[in-house]
């Protein structure tokens, strides 16, 4: 996956990504996260263009980074869980 930012101010950042999963994904979680004052993802065309992440939050780095770890923490736990299957 190359997901890279094309975008980015001080208090927002656009992420162009791969899948539009992990985009979603990544949105849900984002407003969670404290401080976030819009997350969103957008996709121009569904065959010819990769979806883009929105973020707009005091430290929008900051949110997308916490974001990820509580994937990561919630997945593994998930692991632990269907494990104990």
């Amino acid at each position: 996956m190359t997901n890279k930012i094309i975008k980015e101010t001080k208090n927002s950042l656009v992420v162009e990504m791969d899948s539009l999963t992990l985009a979603n994904l990544l949105n849900e979680y984002l407003w969670s996260i404290k401080g976030i004052k819009f997350a969103g993802f957008s996709k121009e065309h569904p065959y010819l263009s990769k979806p883009k992440l929105l973020v707009n939050a005091t430290d929008p780095k900051k949110a997308l980074k916490s974001a990820v770890e509580r994937i990561l923490k919630d997945v593994e736990e998930l692991r632990k869980q269907v494990k104990k299957i």
